[in-house]
């Protein structure tokens, strides 16, 4: 009598994980060649080589169905926990999978080291497909970042509970927001970048504590780090300002004007640093709201129709310069400034 075949081992896929990290590890799993399961899914003729460093794996919906039974998960399972399940594959009937190089959009993040050491089925590393060039994990208390252009791939933020505390600010403030923020979020940190770079505002202090505890010096890798609880201060303020401007109002009922000295003076106050905003700070700042001016004449806003009651806690829509939204890819692409760390800080007066 012959032996039944061994029954296929599942896989519960890491939230976050890209397709290629999945596939390769239900291979491993199961003793098997990539080809192997990626065929099963759909391949046909000569399936691609897979490194999921370098390629992803995108999938039409019927290869999700017959991955998902491979997993032993549902279908809607995958498309919750592996990212590039929602973007159009590219695929057809004919075509179930595609084996392309990552896009730029996309980063590939190693998942959070203490998250992983909770589960025995890592056979093989696991990769992130993440929209950001880097993550906060809250359970752990770690930074994930793309480490392509040095410095390490995690950061233990166990003296760094600011950042921690700044990021669940940033999940929240994302949530009453919505995808607007992310291009909030991206100019407070050109602002803030800018701060540190011209050794404005907390460079000197609070920065260079924070860099002290990260035992670096003026490294441009740990930047987003360094200055992230006070550029979610400034895009909670920026929050306030647009919901405003978009009804025509300036900060505060102020008096009509491209810039909003009341505005630049509370945000100043709430980040703690109201003497330095005045040396110098405010520069960065007037950049900003001179792009996010309001344009309308003071006459026709006038006649508008009042704000409706709660407008404050609504969620905002895009407005110039910010009419097309960068979902993914490098937060400092979702920008409208101009300045990039790095460069020369020049022209703000």
């Amino acid at each position: 009598m012959e032996e039944a075949a061994p029954r296929p081992v599942g896989l519960e896929p890491v939230p976050g994980e890209s397709t290629g990290s999945f596939v390769r590890r239900l291979a491993r799993l199961n003793d098997a060649p990539v080809a192997d399961v990626l065929r099963e899914a759909g391949v046909r003729g000569r399936a691609q080589e897979l490194d999921p460093f370098r390629h992803e794996v995108f999938l039409h919906e019927r290869a999700v169905d017959r991955l998902a039974v491979m997993a032993w998960q549902t279908p809607q399972d995958l498309r919750r926990a592996l990212p590039t399940l929602e973007v159009p594959a590219g695929c057809s009937g004919r075509q179930l999978i595609r084996v392309s190089a990552w896009a730029p959009q996309w980063t590939v993040l190693e998942p959070c080291a203490l998250c992983l050491a909770r589960r025995d089925d890592v056979v093989a590393p696991v990769l992130l497909a993440s929209k950001e060039r880097w993550q906060v994990c809250t359970r752990h208390g770690r930074w994930l970042r793309d480490a392509s252009g040095g410095g390490p791939s995690q950061v233990c933020l166990a003296e760094l509970e600011p950042v921690v505390r700044a990021h669940r600010r940033w999940v929240r403030l994302r949530q009453r927001v919505g995808p607007y923020a992310r291009a909030l979020l991206a100019d407070a940190v050109q602002v803030s970048a800018c701060w540190w770079q011209s050794r404005q505002m907390g460079a000197e202090n609070v920065w260079a504590e924070r860099e002290r505890v990260l035992g670096v010096e003026r490294q441009l890798w740990s930047v987003p780090l360094v200055v992230f609880p006070e550029a979610v201060v400034v895009a909670e303020a920026m929050a306030v300002y647009e919901r405003q401007r978009r009804w025509g109002r300036d900060f505060d009922n102020g008096a009509p004007g491209w810039v909003s000295r009341h505005w630049i003076t509370f945000v100043g106050e709430r980040l703690g640093m109201p003497d330095g905003m005045e040396q110098g700070g405010y520069r960065m700042l007037r950049e900003w709201t001179l792009l996010h001016r309001i344009t309308a004449p003071v006459v026709a806003r006038l006649a508008q129709q009042p704000p409706p009651p709660g407008y404050l806690s609504q969620r905002l829509e895009p407005m110039q310069p910010h009419r097309a939204l960068r979902e993914r890819g490098a937060l400092e692409d979702a920008s409208c400034l101009e300045w990039r760390l790095g460069q020369a800080v020049t022209g703000l007066e």
